[in-house]
């Protein structure tokens, strides 16, 4: 297809397009426009939503929304699913290697790129940054409500995000000590050792964790097993699902409103806020375009070595874990992220509290562009994985109809044998009334006989 074919669909497809349809688009991205007046609300009055703030949005915020939106999967997702999707450690494997390491390796290269640069006008904090977000966890509540919209496996992406965050207190210091460690130019960017800290850091993880993924996921598991019919009937006329999306704006309005609180964008200089938006543009869409294609690609990919084919099979998924894996690899997670600097440096004299902000920013910058790009992201998901979704509803319908005719069959040969068991027993029955009616003519016989011999 040439530029002028090009040229001419577009055309024709921009003049199909009509009121109705503009106006379905729109309605279809209302988690954005939603999104973007909350960041309005935030920057207007920071002190509403801010950590501390009025509505001390560090506790019914920061732990209620994300309780909730694990308790709305927990309800709507089938326990089978989620057993089944545990044990698949291909999907477990390729997260985590390619979240932590392979993503990190990408944020590593543009900061040091940036930083040799030695423009006077960046902000070496921020650069520094961009680490410290390469090493970060993915997302614990956008992913799971993404994947979800998107029709991928969710049930792979909340095993998937729940272990990322286990494993953070333990890797991300590695990581961001291991890249720090390349230049002397990060040496006062390079994070305290041990100690208290990472005890905090610990103890804010796993309590974190539990009261926003395990306790609510369990609760709305617990629910759904002894209420299965109640609850499949709540969820489908009251929609439940999309309450996750505005919980998910919840978080990121507190998350902007104490940015905003704290004035960390004031201190940056307007070239290394641009340059961090081009550069988390480029990396979000580079690490979600890998995936897709390194996954995707090992379907057409085969080697006559039975060693090398199983090699690449290893990362032959199909469409709704592709989604999955797309979510999950490029996102990086502020919930988690903010903790982390605070720990790493609360005993570092040299990192004052502006600079800490500044190494907050790539991180928060990161998190609206990230949730931009997957909500435009999830019509295009939608239609890829459809075959998929009608070819699986097709193989269960045909299932169905063979069980049913298998029921079928099975009742017939039950009525067929209790019908011969039947005949047979009358056959018994007539032989029996046969045998009776020839013992009693004998019987007579003999008598007739006897009386006979008396008379002579």
């Amino acid at each position: 297809m040439g530029p002028k074919q090009i040229f001419t669909n577009v055309k024709t497809y921009l003049k199909s397009l009509t009121w109705r349809n503009i106006l379905n688009f729109v309605i279809d991205q209302w988690f954005l426009e939603c999104l973007g007046i909350a960041i309005l609300i935030a920057y207007l009055v920071p002190n509403l939503g801010k950590k501390g703030g009025w509505i001390a949005a560090q506790y019914t915020v920061i732990y209620l929304c994300p309780a909730l939106i694990f308790f709305i999967s927990g309800l709507t997702m089938d326990t089978m699913v989620l057993i089944r999707t545990a044990k698949l450690y291909r999907i477990h494997l390729t997260a985590q290697i390619m979240s932590y390491l392979y993503a990190s390796c990408f944020f590593f290269v543009f900061a040091f790129a940036a930083m040799k640069s030695n423009d006077p006008h960046l902000n070496l904090p921020v650069i520094a940054g961009f680490i410290l977000l390469g090493s970060t966890p993915t997302t614990i509540g956008s992913n799971v409500v993404f994947t979800r919209n998107a029709h991928g496996n969710h049930a792979a992406t909340l095993i998937e995000v729940t272990i990322a965050n286990l494993l953070a207190p333990v890797l991300s210091p590695a990581l961001i000590s291991m890249y720090m460690s390349s230049s002397t130019k990060w040496g006062e960017y390079q994070p305290s050792s041990g100690g208290s800290s990472y005890n905090s850091l610990y103890r804010s993880v796993f309590k974190q964790l539990g009261l926003t993924v395990f306790v609510p996921l369990f609760v709305g598991q617990t629910i759904r097993f002894f209420l299965t019919r109640q609850v499949k009937w709540f969820a489908e006329k009251f929609k439940i699902n999309k309450f996750s999306s505005v919980f998910l704006i919840l978080i990121m309005w507190t998350t902007f409103s104490s940015c905003f609180a704290t004035g960390a964008f004031k201190a940056t200089t307007p070239r290394t806020t641009a340059l961090v938006l081009m550069q988390n543009m480029g990396i979000y869409w580079f690490l979600m375009g890998s995936t897709l294609f390194i996954t995707r690609l090992s379907h057409r990919v085969h080697s006559s070595n039975k060693y090398i084919d199983k090699a690449i099979g290893f990362f032959r998924f199909n469409k709704a874990d592709t989604i999955a894996l797309c979510y999950i690899i490029p996102a990086k997670t502020p919930a988690l992220g903010v903790p982390l600097i605070n720990a790493l440096y609360s005993n570092h004299t040299g990192i004052t509290d502006e600079v800490k902000e500044m190494l907050q920013i790539p991180i928060i910058l990161y998190q609206i562009e990230q949730l931009s790009f997957s909500s435009l992201s999830i019509p295009v998901f939608r239609r890829w994985v459809r075959d998929e979704e009608e070819a699986a509803k097709a193989q269960a319908e045909e299932e169905k109809e063979r069980l049913e005719r298998l029921n079928q069959d099975e009742s017939a040969a039950e009525a067929g044998n209790s019908q011969s068991m039947g005949l047979a027993r009358s056959e018994e029955s007539a032989e029996s009334i046969d045998a009776c009616i020839i013992g009693a003519d004998g019987t007579a016989q003999k008598n007739f006989q006897d009386l006979e011999k008396n008379a002579l």
